[in-house]
């Protein structure tokens, strides 16, 4: 979290988690070759937009991070736009970069991509998963429903980010695996907030058992249902939050819909 503050377009203070900074500047010394750095820059940044420390709409000004982080503004730079395709961050009119705020047209992309990856992941997945893997799910699930009922979304968060790491451990595509993270990476911080507030995660901690068993008995039948309604309450809460939270957006209204015309 960090301890100053944005003002308009400049960010004064430091950042909390100094720890986090130092090992970004220790770890490399002039000689450490620039794509390392770009790495490391990529990774404290995915962590703190999507671990909500950076909202949407924060300005991310390349001279005052390359400060907190203790590396040139080229590494910066590269991280930031590495963040730009992937639909983390994004350019404002003034075309600085700010942290991604989110549309209905991204809601309804991102689930639908969701639910047709995740069938195929989670089927892929019953067919090869080890017995550890499966109780690694089963871990994880208890995890999430100890946390939900705890109120802890950061807990919450950790587990769920495992219980999706095992599945495609042992669904074994790289290349669908990567496109997945990218895509849930972009409405998740979002979709959490919405879910603490509505106190959805014990609800979701549910889902996530029952697609666990259906994985674990090798059910590939169960699976797509059982996908589709989840993602289909992750749509719905993430339109609920657009149309009742504009101040976590950045203040904006409504972006337009899906179709590409203004909303009403």
């Amino acid at each position: 979290t960090a301890a100053g503050a944005w003002h308009g377009a400049v960010y004064t203070g430091e950042y909390k988690e100094a720890g986090r900074v130092a090992v970004i500047s220790s770890q490399h010394d002039a000689a450490t070759p620039e794509p390392s750095r770009v790495d490391s820059v990529y990774g404290w940044l995915v962590e703190a937009i999507t671990g909500l420390e950076l909202p949407a709409g924060t300005p991310l000004l390349e001279n005052a991070l390359a400060r907190q982080l203790g590396v040139s503004r080229t590494p910066v730079r590269e991280a930031l736009q590495r963040l730009e395709r992937e639909g983390l961050v994004q350019r404002s009119p003034n075309s600085r970069f700010v942290v991604a705020v989110l549309s209905e047209r991204d809601v309804h992309e991102a689930c639908d991509a969701l639910e047709v990856l995740d069938v195929y992941l989670f089927q892929r997945a019953a067919r090869r998963l080890t017995p550890a893997q499966g109780d690694t799910l089963a871990a994880c699930v208890e995890i999430m429903r100890t946390a939900a009922k705890a109120h802890d979304p950061r807990a919450w968060a950790e587990a769920d980010r495992e219980f999706h790491a095992t599945l495609a451990a042992a669904a074994d595509n790289r290349m669908v695996a990567d496109l997945v993270q990218q895509v849930r990476r972009r409405v998740q911080r979002f979709w959490l907030t919405q879910a603490v507030r509505s106190e959805r995660l014990e609800g979701c901690s549910l889902e996530h058992a029952r697609l666990a068993d259906a994985v674990r008995a090798g059910d590939l039948d169960a699976i797509p249902p059982l996908v589709a309604a989840h993602i289909a309450h992750q749509r719905e809460s993430l339109l609920t939050m657009l149309d009742a939270a504009a101040p976590l957006l950045g203040g904006q209204t409504r972006p337009p819909s899906r179709d590409g015309q203004d909303s009403a």
